[in-house]
């Protein structure tokens, strides 16, 4: 089976990425691909990612289900009191790089495999131009109602990031629901903005700022990708 569609013009959308440093690729994947996939997302029971005062934080689908109201509430103000002067995140996710590590044989953990082979990783090397990715890795992430990813710019010195993906998974969704991928410039205009197309893959070179709009209360679906980077491992 063909994971990967095989009528776009990959050498034109390589010339646009080394170019501008960024790019939306719409129906990106076969069909059958991006249709189990997103069945496979319907099923995770999603953990909350953030950070607090002492840093990254991780809560189980089991314990955020044990909070009380008072609790939530408290764990609310706590992310967006960190937000107010650093660099915040709160969305829910899924490792499959763990999947992978675990053991696991469900499909986005054999999803996870094929991308850590040459099939992906040969055609991202062909689009960006660098002959030295050859690593990845992937968490599956769901933004809902009150989730956000303030600006950064994706580079930390433990790891050797060229370009970071995002796979688009969400079949309904609409701008002023928010989870739009701005990129800022040094003064903070936004200078460009990815809408979460199905079946579309944004790649952007590391380091570039961008941020991802906050999800408001009235939206009503949830923002689905599977993201991460491509690395020189």
């Amino acid at each position: 089976m063909d994971y990967l569609n095989p009528t776009l013009d990959y050498a034109a959308l390589g010339r646009t990425l080394r170019a501008d440093g960024r790019i939306l690729i719409r129906d990106f994947f076969a069909p059958a691909v991006v249709d189990a996939l997103d069945r496979a997302l319907q099923a995770i029971d999603w953990e909350l990612v953030y950070r607090d005062l002492n840093g990254d934080r991780r809560l189980t689908g089991e314990q955020l289900r044990s909070l009380t109201p008072q609790q939530r509430m408290q764990l609310t103000e706590g992310i967006h009191s960190v937000a107010r002067d650093s660099f915040q995140f709160s969305f829910f996710s899924d490792s499959l790089v763990k999947a992978v590590h675990d053991g696991r044989e469900d499909l986005l953990a054999r999803f996870m495999r094929w991308m850590a082979g040459d099939e992906f990783l040969s055609r991202m090397r062909e689009l960006s131009g660098d002959p030295q990715i050859n690593g990845v890795f992937a968490q599956a992430t769901m933004y809902s109602r009150g989730n956000f990813l303030t600006t950064h710019d994706d580079h930390v010195d433990r790891e050797d990031r060229r370009i970071a993906y995002v796979i688009n998974l969400t079949r309904r969704w609409r701008p002023d629901w928010g989870g739009m991928l701005h990129f800022t410039g040094e003064d903070g205009s936004v200078l460009d903005t990815y809408f979460p197309h199905f079946n579309s893959l944004s790649l952007f070179t590391v380091p570039q700022r961008h941020f991802v709009s906050y999800v408001p209360p009235f939206a009503m679906a949830e923002r689905q990708a599977i993201t991460g980077w491509l690395i020189a491992a």
